[in-house]
Parts: structure tokens; C-alpha cells; sequence
């Protein structure tokens, strides 16, 4: 009898260190503001590398970490809002998107945007515009534009339930910004079905003649689209056959990378 308790004792002791020293790598990784090295992370927990690539590794199975790929440091991904609500979304969504952001424009020499809905309407948080052989960041951050007639704003919208469509008419309207652009409930509703369908959204002149835009949905830990990332350039480089060939797998494994890292696990 005494062997037998002493053999749950030893366990209970075992999974109690283990649940400490999980917490330690977790609190560490916090404190630093930017992804840690394994070395400085292991120094820093007074745990040898193995131990701790370990845990790790469990973490990461469970998404509450991420490892760079460029650099093979280490940090929370945002399913730890589960556990602290002590993060500023708005710039640590920034922070997140930022090289992505910078890589993609760079690459396609197109302009890329992080956006999200606020007060029904279509809010630029961050912006490179490569669209006209230029690079303008600043120019559309903090601008606004109407939902119904933007790709990222089309994301948002397919978030909403039918009567939140119906209040987003009554409060905005459907304003016609060129005569592409969605003019009816009706139409607006099919297109949202389809957006939710394809998992992607298309601007195809509606908010400014000559210009095209695709928009991938950013989702967060709690299954919710936070916001949305888009290419945008003219009709004439954002051609339908580079999007099928190339942009649209880029979008999509981009977009898939920055919602990973912000808590989210694709049901399988």
C-alpha cells in the first residue's frame, strides 16, 4: 500500500514540476517583446536547451507558440489571449503583419493592406502602395472605405448575420463609388455567399475605376475574422491569370502563417 503511494506521490511531484517549468518558458517568452532565441530562453529559465525544446515543441503542438522560420526564434502566438487579456491587439496585429506585408509588396511590386472594421466601414492600418511604381505607406493608413464596395471590406461583411447586413444598409447605405460597385441587398447577400465559399474576396473596379484587389481573412484564436489583408494594383499587372497562378496560393499560405499566429487552428 505504502509503494503505491508513494509511487502517486512521486507522479503528483513530477507533473507539478512539469506544469511549473511549462509556465516559466511560457512567462519568459512573454517578457521578451521580440521572437527569443532557444539559448537565451534556456539562460534565461536556468533549464538545459533539450529541456526546453521540449516544452517547446508542446507548445507549439498546441499553437499557444511559433517558431520564424528565417531566424528559428521563438513566440506566443495569440491564443494566449485565452489566458491574459493584457495585449494590445491593434500593434501586436501590426508587429505580426508588418514583414509579411513589406515581403509581399516587395515581391510582387503591388500594394498590400492590413485592414479591419470599425464603425461599419473599412479602416487602412498599415499600407504599402507599390500599385503606380511607387512606395506609399503612409498615404492610406488611417483612411476609411465603404465595406460593401472594398475586397477586405467584403471579408468583414461575410462575418455578419443577416441583420447586422440589414443595419450596416440602413446606418451606411450602399453608395455607389463607380458603376461597379454592389448597389442592392440582394446582390450584396450573393456575394457574400460566394466570398464565404471561395474563403476570399475580390474588388474588381468597385471602389476606384482601373484598380483590382484580393482580400484573405485574418482569424484570431476565438475562430473570429479580426481583419483582412489585400493586394491591390491596376487591372493591367493585377491581371486574373497572375492571381490563378501565383497571388492567390501567396494570400493564402500568408494569410494562413499570420492567423496561426494569432491563436487560430484550422478545424481538420
Amino acid at each position: 500500500m505504502k509503494t503505491k503511494k508513494t509511487a502517486v506521490n512521486a507522479n503528483e511531484k513530477a507533473s507539478s514540476q512539469s506544469s511549473d517549468k511549462l509556465l516559466q518558458i511560457l512567462e519568459a517568452i512573454a517578457h521578451y517583446r521580440m521572437p527569443v532565441r532557444l539559448q537565451d530562453l534556456a539562460e534565461l529559465v536556468g533549464m538545459t536547451q533539450p529541456t526546453v525544446l521540449r516544452y517547446l515543441n508542446a507548445l507549439q503542438n498546441a499553437n499557444y507558440v511559433y517558431q520564424e522560420e528565417a531566424t528559428s526564434r521563438y513566440a506566443l502566438t495569440w491564443k494566449v489571449c485565452r489566458l491574459s487579456e493584457n495585449l494590445n491587439s491593434y500593434l501586436s496585429l501590426r508587429n505580426i503583419t508588418s514583414p509579411f506585408i513589406s515581403q509581399l509588396a516587395g515581391d510582387l511590386d503591388l500594394g498590400v493592406c492590413l485592414t479591419m472594421d470599425q464603425d461599419y466601414e473599412c479602416v487602412y492600418l498599415d499600407c504599402i502602395d507599390n500599385s503606380a511604381g511607387r512606395s506609399n505607406t503612409l498615404q492610406r493608413i488611417g483612411r476609411r472605405s465603404p465595406l460593401h464596395a472594398t475586397a477586405s471590406g467584403k471579408i468583414m461583411l461575410s462575418s455578419y448575420s443577416e441583420s447586422q447586413i440589414d443595419a450596416y444598409i440602413s446606418i451606411i447605405g450602399l453608395k455607389k463609388m463607380t458603376d461597379h460597385t454592389i448597389g442592392t441587398k440582394e446582390e450584396l447577400l450573393h456575394h457574400l455567399d460566394q466570398v464565404r465559399e471561395k474563403g476570399f474576396a475580390m474588388d474588381e473596379e468597385e471602389c476606384e475605376l482601373g484598380l483590382r484587389c484580393i482580400a484573405f481573412p485574418l482569424i484570431d484564436f476565438s475562430g473570429r475574422i479580426i481583419a483582412a489583408m489585400s493586394v491591390f494594383g491596376k487591372t493591367s499587372s493585377l491581371t486574373q491569370e497572375r492571381i490563378d497562378e501565383d497571388i492567390y496560393s501567396r494570400m493564402k499560405s500568408v494569410t494562413g502563417i499570420i492567423s496561426s499566429r494569432l491563436g487560430y487552428s484550422e478545424k481538420k
